[in-house]
């Protein structure tokens, strides 16, 4: 072969060279380019509650006369389920892919997660299918982050966080619970950082009933032992959701 295409002019070298590369190229196309995702990788659940669990189909079709099989389906978090109607779809046929969203409850606005496919046992997943929201609060809070100022250390410190009922629903508010630390320094407040949780708090009411457009006051009380930079949040429960209220300050 190698003898006669010395021979050849370069005009009928070069398209041969073409029609070979392109032939290869057809035989060594993977089957997972056979499947083709009707209404496209993406799909946005619009404006969600913490309690809603959407679920969306994504329809595979496949266009080749190979059988394509979907050897893993894996969802980036826990808040998101995938389930294939099908392991496996024949030459022309069509299996969906059911993925379902779960609200995380600490979380609120705008949220993407993604779910990788993979097929007949390849190392990469063959696409990334895409879901969002917009997670949308029972609350809303006055003041959305309390800043204490400068606090004394060993001291009770007070404050009122004011929660406001924004749904159509009646919230029951289970609980509140109150995670702050201290960054501590040492005596001299040059020493290597440590975070210290302060152990007494206490919320006055801790439990109650939201009407729709109800507010209602919180005291909340902590007392820390140590001086350095106060952090963390107190949360409320309500349901499906945890609301979180940002603290920040300075113990001295």
């Amino acid at each position: 072969m190698q003898s006669n295409m010395k021979h050849l002019p370069v005009f009928l070298i070069v398209p041969f060279s073409i029609l070979l590369f392109f032939s290869c190229a057809a035989q060594e196309k993977p089957a997972g380019d056979c499947l083709t995702v009707e209404g496209g990788l993406t799909h946005d659940f619009g404006s969600i509650s913490h309690g809603a669990k959407p679920m969306h189909a994504f329809e595979f079709h496949n266009t080749c006369e190979d059988t394509v099989r979907f050897t893993a389906v894996k969802a980036s978090c826990s808040c998101t389920a995938a389930l294939p109607t099908n392991d496996v779809v024949a030459p022309g046929e069509k299996a969906a892919i059911n993925v379902t969203f779960f609200p995380p409850r600490s979380s609120n606005g705008h949220i993407e997660k993604s779910v990788s496919v993979y097929v007949n046992d390849e190392p990469r997943p063959r696409c990334l299918l895409r879901v969002s929201a917009d997670i949308t609060s029972g609350f809303s809070t006055d003041p959305e982050k309390v800043d204490m100022g400068s606090i004394p250390a060993r001291k009770e410190a007070t404050t009122k966080v004011r929660f406001t009922n924004v749904s159509a629903d009646t919230q029951e508010i289970v609980a509140v619970q109150a995670v702050l630390s201290i960054e501590n320094r040492g005596v001299d407040g040059k020493g290597a950082p440590s975070v210290v949780p302060i152990a007494e708090s206490a919320f006055s009411p801790s439990e109650f009933s939201l009407a729709p457009g109800a507010t209602q006051e919180v005291t909340v009380r902590f007392t820390p032992r140590l001086t350095g930079k106060l952090l963390g949040s107190v949360i409320i429960y309500s349901g499906p959701e945890a609301r979180q209220v940002e603290f920040t300050g300075v113990i001295e």
